[in-house]
């Protein structure tokens, strides 16, 4: 990560690459720095800046700013309907920006607004330089070092204590949020379950995480049928990692995360179509997702004990492939009916869920890039989550919000168990309906955690083919920041 400095100064003797100013629309830019706000007000006055939100314009040299190179104006757009997210974002375009020009010293001024606490937005500015910071050029044959080099944060304020104690966490989120990145661009001819999993086991060894790595004659033996069938198709074996992360002191609490890690989702026999498969490589998120938060929450040591189950298959159609019409006992003992070999998520969490269920923890929740259903009410910068604790399923609302990640709340609608009866087994995977395809797979999962306190999260947001803001096109790394939030401040 680049390195990292924080100033009280007004950033009008900066000296560097660009120097990046966000400045609400009308007569706003007057809170800026004097010899900024000139430039600025220079800008607007001649019409070439109207601050809307994510407007950028470049002033090369500008007049009364002598250190750096570039002035980049940012506009936030109307200061009334500013909020923390929109700075992130706007932010983080700007950071792009830059990137892209080849500039690797930066500055950027931390707007100011009487609408919020000035560390809030600062952390949010932060926030939005660093996720903005990442690039993916390991299979490159010539990378570019596109990374920055050093950012330097001006506060104008001499009180920065508040920024900087929330400053560890904040790179320590955004670490693990770049990780899952990685994880999620590697190709699966790279990323499959074996590496996955020695993957996990190096990173648990360098944040002292106990680690278990079951194979699949373990899983055989303790009844993980369902899981296994899942990755029967493929020449490579299944294995699932768990991680144990506990505290220095009495943990408050044992949170358990269970991640669906399909390494490569070709649909299996139920085969997709080539344009669905090309960014299957993404359907391993879940565990991603998990690893990363569970190395997070060590590296902040956060008082709660958590534990990640991560399922790692490929679902490929292969000779000793699952098929339509098998029936599979689950470690449950519960009977499956498989109508459809790329409903296989579900499968593969049926088992990780019934032995979350038995370690006695004060929640779980499962992480899965499950359907295309919740993608397609959603869309891909929304993520669902369905429950069965109201006050755990509001607490990862208020965790996402706090972070910028967006959650919403997706009902259990019980009517809609009758669709998965099988006449066969005592669940079948898919319902042969077209509507509330999330729904009835979360209804699916939840015959298989019992009493516990749960909570699903269909991850809709873990993948873009655009550029967004501070998100670059694939892996959006979303996920361990909300998590770290929420655990935190169990």
């Amino acid at each position: 990560m680049s390195k990292i400095e924080i100033s009280a100064q007004s950033g009008k003797d900066f000296t560097g690459d660009a120097l990046i100013v966000p400045v609400f629309s009308g007569r706003e830019r007057h809170r800026l720095p004097l010899a900024i706000s000139k430039v600025a007000r220079l800008a607007m006055d001649e019409g070439d800046f109207k601050a809307e939100y994510l407007e950028m314009v470049p002033l090369h040299h500008p007049n009364g700013v002598k250190g750096c190179r570039w002035i980049l104006l940012a506009g936030l757009g109307d200061e009334e309907k500013v909020t923390l997210n929109k700075i992130r974002k706007a932010v983080g375009a700007a950071v792009r920006f830059c990137m892209k020009k080849g500039w690797k010293s930066i500055g950027l001024l931390s707007p100011a607004t009487s609408n919020m606490e000035p560390s809030q937005v600062q952390t949010a500015a932060l926030e939005g330089t660093l996720l903005a910071d990442y690039d993916f050029s390991a299979f490159r044959s010539k990378p570019e070092a596109t990374r920055l080099e050093r950012i330097e944060l001006f506060t104008n304020n001499d009180d920065n204590r508040k920024l900087r104690r929330r400053q560890a966490i904040t790179e320590i989120g955004v670490a693990a949020n770049h990780l899952v990145r990685d994880l999620v661009n590697t190709p699966a001819a790279d990323m499959y379950p074996e590496s996955f999993a020695a993957k996990a086991k190096a990173l648990a060894a360098e944040n002292k995480i106990a680690v278990e790595v079951l194979v699949p004659e373990e899983l055989e033996k303790d009844g993980f049928r369902a899981l296994l069938a899942v990755g029967r198709g493929s020449a490579h074996p299944p294995r699932v990692v768990k991680l144990d992360y506990t505290p220095s002191e009495k943990a408050k609490k044992h949170i358990v995360l269970v991640g669906k890690g399909v390494c490569f989702d070709s649909g299996g026999l139920s085969l997709k179509n080539a344009t669905d498969m090309e960014t299957m490589k993404d359907d391993m998120a879940g565990a991603a997702v998990a690893l990363a938060a569970t190395i997070a929450c060590a590296k902040a040591g956060v008082p709660v004990k958590v534990t990640a189950i991560c399922g790692l298959v490929e679902n490929m159609p292969g000779c000793s492939a699952y098929k339509p019409g098998d029936i599979l006992r689950s470690r449950s003992g519960k009977t499956i009916e498989v109508l459809n070999t790329d409903a296989e998520g579900r499968l593969v969490l049926a088992d990780l869920l019934h032995w979350a269920s038995e370690m006695g923890a004060d929640h779980i929740i499962d992480l899965a890039t499950l359907t295309g259903a919740c993608l397609v009410a959603l869309g891909d910068g929304v993520s669902g989550v369905f429950g069965t604790d109201q006050k755990l399923v509001e607490r990862i609302l208020d965790a996402g919000a706090i972070v910028g990640e967006h959650i919403w709340n997706l009902p259990l609608v019980e009517e809609y168990r009758e669709l998965l009866k099988s006449s066969v087994a005592d669940i079948k995977n898919i319902t042969g309906s077209r509507g509330g395809g999330a729904i009835t797979a979360a209804l699916f999962l939840k015959e298989f955690v019992g009493a516990s306190s749960w909570a699903h999260v269909d991850l809709s947001s873990v993948w873009t083919t655009t550029e967004k803001d501070y998100r670059t096109a694939g892996g959006t790394g979303e996920g361990p920041r909300w998590l770290l939030e929420l655990i935190a401040g169990q």
